[in-house]
């Protein structure tokens, strides 16, 4: 269970912050600062806490998601086929990223 769950349940269970903090080994303005979020967000608890764990961190940490990368795009598409290939004999990683940099080369380095 995710911090942020475990976070909402004592919270829905009347716990103080002090409480939730020392219990999840968390600092207290970071307890404030989810519960603050979680006021902002359009849920109630009990819909947050029904969500799976990585949904619920979605909630809380959008980010900057590499889908919208169209090099992202490419790469995806090419998965299946990355993966098929790397069962072949003598076929390792390096060789697979080669590959796909001579197809695509402003791909993603290789590190």
């Amino acid at each position: 269970m995710s911090q942020i769950k475990q976070l909402l349940l004592l919270h829905q269970q009347g716990k103080g912050i002090k409480f939730i903090a020392r219990s999840l080994c968390l600092s207290k303005n970071t307890v404030k600062a989810y519960l603050a979020k979680t006021a902002l967000l359009p849920f109630s608890i009990e819909q947050l806490l029904s969500l799976a764990d990585p949904l619920l961190e979605a909630k809380y940490h959008a980010g900057n998601p590499a889908y919208k990368d169209t090099r992202f795009d490419h790469f995806k598409d090419k998965l299946d086929y990355f993966a098929k290939e790397f069962k072949g004999v003598g076929v390792n990683r390096r060789l697979l990223w080669e590959e796909y940099k001579k197809e695509y080369p402003q791909g993603y380095g290789y590190s």
